[in-house]
């Protein structure tokens, strides 16, 4: 957005017909201010998240195929050493808990797709049934629907996901209860149609030990 913006005051000051008159002038002072005001309008977002900090360092090399995965401090370390109980790189990376339970997940842009679906065809507050007050509004309490996605994908409980959403200890046993009565089989209050559509992303969770 800024690159446009920048264009675009380039553009006004070098139009010929004009004039940096007072009016123009204060057109253009708002266009920088607009420019400088984007980034911090931002929401959370997964991209930027997944974007992170990418290491563009030239000290680094790239890791070789036959050990694919670069850890943080520049070690490279074999894809089925990851997650396996045994710390490999030099700062014990590869065993963090929310990335080997992310790894057991769903990948957190299908979830938050899901979850956006689920929105569109039940309603804008449907998850309240699930979350609680908080979920209300697309998830706007809990952080919006990005937000939940990435709490879902790397938290290993759902202790350590309501902890996270800051939910009360009723919030929490209210969702549980209602998670395992869907993984079971049971409708927990949904309509027929709702419980179907949930089910299948909860027993995922299920079988990774969410619940």
């Amino acid at each position: 957005p800024i690159r446009y913006c920048i264009t675009a005051a380039c553009v006004f000051l070098s139009n010929p017909f004009m004039s940096m008159t007072a009016s123009s002038a204060t057109v253009l002072s708002a266009t920088v201010i607009f420019c400088l005001v984007i980034p911090y309008m931002t929401a959370f977002s997964i991209r930027e998240l997944i974007k992170g900090d990418k290491r563009t360092s030239d000290a680094t090399p790239g890791c070789p195929t036959w050990h694919p995965f670069q850890c943080p401090n520049g070690d490279c370390v074999p894809i089925k050493y990851l997650c396996d109980g045994s710390p490999d790189c030099g700062d014990e990376y590869d065993e963090n808990k929310s990335m080997c339970t992310a790894a057991t997940r769903p990948p957190v842009e299908e979830t938050a797709s899901f979850l956006k679906a689920l929105l569109n065809a039940h309603g804008n507050d449907f998850l309240v049934k699930v979350f609680g007050p908080k979920a209300s509004d697309q998830l706007k309490g809990m952080g919006g629907v990005d937000k939940v996605a990435v709490a879902l994908s790397q938290s290993p409980t759902i202790e350590a996901f309501a902890m996270e959403m800051n939910f009360s200890q009723e919030e929490m046993e209210k969702m549980t209860n209602l998670m395992a009565e869907i993984a079971s089989g049971s409708n927990a209050g949904l309509s027929n149609n709702e419980a179907a559509d949930f089910r299948f992303f909860v027993q995922k969770l299920h079988e990774t030990g969410f619940f």
